[in-house]
């Protein structure tokens, strides 16, 4: 066999820049078009001289990249056949990004022209307050209101405003008894104001103190992961105070004293509950309070194992554990990270029914491709951007900070500590732009978490399915469900509530940059000290760190490249992602 390294697909990173210039190209359109400023969105932090640099410089490094391959193309045109490919595949993805550029920035302004003409967008515009008849969709489980006056608050589709059709989204509050009656699913016609958000991602806010007239019910299955919901949540009111809180949390996304709803007791006390979640955002641990990825892959793990039980074929454990995705994604909040690991498992189950390895970054390009060109409006979530940027920076870095931690901790210490700085290293530029601090304990705090997160989720999961067959049963799964978050309750308490516990720093774009650019001169020292130690004989390099440092980044533009060569070859992309026997 010859010594040609192969490319590893599991990192197939072809698509990352069609995806990541598709979102440049749709933020940079939000942030020229968007007038108003009301909402707050990730395109609205980024200043317009900002956009103006972002996109000059994409397009000089896409006319130098031309430029260059053009000379190469001249300079090699006898006999230099592998030169030739070369200008060419540059030239492609030269086209591929400033196509992805142009795709972005038409796909919002179709966006943003439909809702501009949109009826109830324009109603609301016009400052009427005068009520008017709304027939809506209700898109999310109901939520306690964040506007005082209201009691709950759901988003909504609106379908119908008087006689003129709308697909308008907006934000419905409500007080009274409507929030005991509305649900998940519903078709309802109320009478109610419309005016434009005050904040959030929905661009019209819908209020109503009537109780609205249902149209039609949710689905079947819709209808049963409701009462799946009601039934667990009025399950965990019998638990501690911070079980009442995280259980519900951990297990489908809502906080405790969030929910709003026929199971509503009102028994949770509003300061303790602030209080627990302002100590879980300070210590760097809020995002366990979501649903992500992690849900997915632990129901996707038990349906292999039962499946790999049963002997069952690959299609069928295929389709087995996309039936489960989707059950999965009814039953929780729904959140732009829900949406991002669903489309994501798809992917990962088309692999598996193909009979290759799911590539991760592949898998997230496209997935981040198609959302976006589905729905623009997604380009400007914080939500979206988090859950993405979380998957990427696992993907990419995790390898890399486990082998430089392994060399001065256990193996198994290592890969739970790179994972989380990992997911931080990406996320933390997003993070500022929302809340200027930087959370001290976040490493050591998901560290402790770490072995009951998974405990406690499939526990939480457990209660909530059987919570309307089984409620005894149920009830003993959210109490071993509430002992894991009572740990993460006391860790949250230990690493948050201290004054040091954050870093207060410079907010605004300047600030994310300014992480961003600190996050990669730590890595590049780390490696570059990394470097000097020769894997091979554990002799040292008697070289300057900054020469260490040049070697590396030579080497790695070398390894790419031959990486990017190989998987050109024909079907060596299949050979390289096929699982082994």
């Amino acid at each position: 066999m010859s010594g040609t390294r192969h490319a590893d697909g599991r990192r197939d990173l072809r698509a990352l820049p069609v995806a990541l210039a598709l979102w440049a190209g749709q933020l940079a359109a939000n942030r020229i078009l968007d007038t108003s400023g009301a909402a707050a969105s990730l395109a609205s932090g980024v200043p317009l001289v900002v956009v103006i640099l972002g996109l000059a410089a994409l397009a000089g490094l896409a006319g130098i990249t031309g430029v260059m391959a053009l000379r190469y193309r001249r300079r090699h045109r006898h006999g230099m056949a592998a030169t030739t490919k070369r200008c060419r595949q540059a030239g492609i993805v030269v086209m591929l990004i400033v196509t992805a550029l142009l795709a972005g920035a038409f796909t919002t302004g179709v966006h943003r022209s439909l809702e501009a003409r949109d009826a109830a967008i324009r109603y609301a515009q016009a400052g009427t307050a005068t009520p008017v008849s709304v027939e809506a969709r209700i898109d999310t489980p109901l939520a306690a209101s964040s506007v005082r006056g209201y009691d709950c608050q759901a988003d909504i589709t609106v379908t119908r405003l008087g006689t003129e059709p709308s697909h308008a989204p907006a934000r419905l509050f409500a007080a009274g008894a409507a929030c005991a009656r509305l649900d998940h699913g519903m078709l309802i016609r109320a009478e109610a104001g419309l005016g434009p958000a005050r904040y959030g991602s929905r661009p019209v806010w819908a209020t109503t103190r009537t109780v609205p007239a249902i149209i039609r019910q949710p689905a079947a299955p819709r209808a049963l992961a409701n009462r799946m919901r009601h039934r667990f949540t009025a399950l965990t009111a019998g638990l501690s105070d911070q079980g009442k809180i995280l259980v519900p949390g951990v297990t489908c996304g809502m906080l405790g004293q969030s929910y709003a709803g026929p199971a509503d007791t009102g028994g949770l006390d509003a300061t303790y509950a602030n209080r627990v979640e302002q100590e879980f955002r300070d210590a760097g641990i809020m995002h366990l309070m979501a649903v992500s990825g992690g849900h997915f892959i632990l129901i996707a793990q038990l349906v292999l194992w039962a499946c790999a039980a049963c002997r069952l074929p690959r299609p069928v454990a295929a389709l087995a554990v996309l039936s489960a995705y989707h059950g999965l994604a009814m039953l929780v909040y729904p959140s732009h990270s829900v949406l991002r690991a669903l489309a994501m498992g798809w992917f990962s189950c088309l692999a598996m029914l193909a009979g290759r390895r799911p590539q991760a970054t592949s898998a997230l390009s496209w997935s981040v491709i198609m959302i976006l060109l589905a729905d623009p409006g997604k380009a400007t979530s914080y939500g979206f951007a988090l859950s993405a940027a979380a998957v990427l920076g696992i993907t990419l870095l995790n390898d890399l900070i486990e082998r430089l931690l392994a060399r001065r901790m256990p193996r198994a210490l290592a890969q739970t500590v790179s994972v989380t700085i990992a997911a931080q290293a990406l996320t933390l530029p997003i993070q500022i732009l929302m809340e200027p601090s930087i959370p001290l304990m976040s490493t050591l705090a998901n560290l402790l978490v770490a072995p009951f997160v998974s405990w406690s989720t499939i526990t939480g999961l457990l209660a909530l399915v059987l919570a309307p067959f089984a409620p005894s049963i149920a009830f003993a799964a959210a109490w071993l469900s509430s002992c894991g978050t009572a740990v993460m309750a006391w860790v949250a308490h230990a690493c948050g509530a201290p004054a040091w516990a954050s870093l207060a720093w410079p907010s605004g774009i300047y600030g994310s940059l300014l992480a961003f650019a600190g996050e990669i001169t730590i890595i590049a020292m780390l490696t570059a000290v990394h470097r000097r130690r020769d894997h091979g004989s554990g002799t040292r390099y008697h070289r300057p760190i900054w020469q260490c440092a040049a070697a590396w980044f030579a080497e790695t533009r070398a390894m790419l490249d031959s990486q990017w060569q190989t998987a050109r070859r024909p079907g060596n992309d299949r050979s390289a992602s096929r699982p082994p026997a």
